[in-house]
């Protein structure tokens, strides 16, 4: 007897591009180890990536390429767009990696989660910018371990939402979300309309 689960048909959701790997580390105009794990958004009429590429130490930062198309003549940042931080802040002592973006329309700002590494594990950091190359980096929102994460475009009860993923060494753990206390922005998978991240101060950074 023909098994249920082979009879059942699904559609394809994705297609990968035949002419995949759009972009490699040969494409980089400054030495890298490779690079992968890029957050997409459309500004304009331009496709924007914001990509993790991995130097020879195996320390990431962030690096902007643009298309018209988002499939090729991608116009690459001559030098690390978004690198760490490490004297201001401990935690990218080992790179930041994975981000992701939102434009969040409430605030005319993209926000950007990503991933800060460093000896105490992976954390969730946030920064925003409106045009991708000044940057206002908002600090540690999530404790190690956790990374992933990314925020949601708008409001929920007057409340903003990020998902995140909970881990620890070695083994990541189930996405979930928890309340944000009131100082920290955001948390788990909610942060109070009362201290949106603009409050929270940052370090406007200039990293293009």
């Amino acid at each position: 007897m023909t098994p249920i689960a082979s009879r059942r048909h699904y559609p394809e959701l994705f297609h990968r591009h035949e002419g995949n790997p759009i972009l490699t580390a040969n494409d980089w105009p400054y030495p890298a180890h490779t690079v992968f794990n890029a957050a997409a958004c459309q500004v304009g009429d331009t496709t924007l990536l914001l990509v993790r590429v991995e130097d020879r130490r195996g320390h990431s930062h962030l690096c902007v390429a643009r298309s018209a198309d988002g499939i090729g003549d991608w116009r690459i940042d001559p030098q690390p767009t978004f690198p760490p931080d490490p004297v201001n802040y401990a935690e990218e002592a080992w790179g930041v990696e994975d981000a992701r973006v939102t434009w969040v329309a409430d605030r005319g700002e993209w926000i950007i989660t990503y991933t800060s590494y460093s000896p105490i594990g992976p954390l969730v950091s946030l920064a925003s910018t409106v045009d991708f190359q000044k940057f206002v980096r908002l600090g540690p929102v999530m404790p190690p371990e956790d990374k992933d994460a990314a925020i949601f475009p708008r409001r929920f009860g007057g409340r903003y939402a990020m998902i995140h993923d909970r881990c620890r060494r070695g083994a990541p753990g189930p996405t979930s979300g928890s309340p944000s206390p009131p100082t920290c922005g955001i948390g788990g998978i909610t942060m109070s309309s009362s201290t949106p991240a603009a409050e929270l101060g940052g370090t406007p950074t200039r990293s293009a």
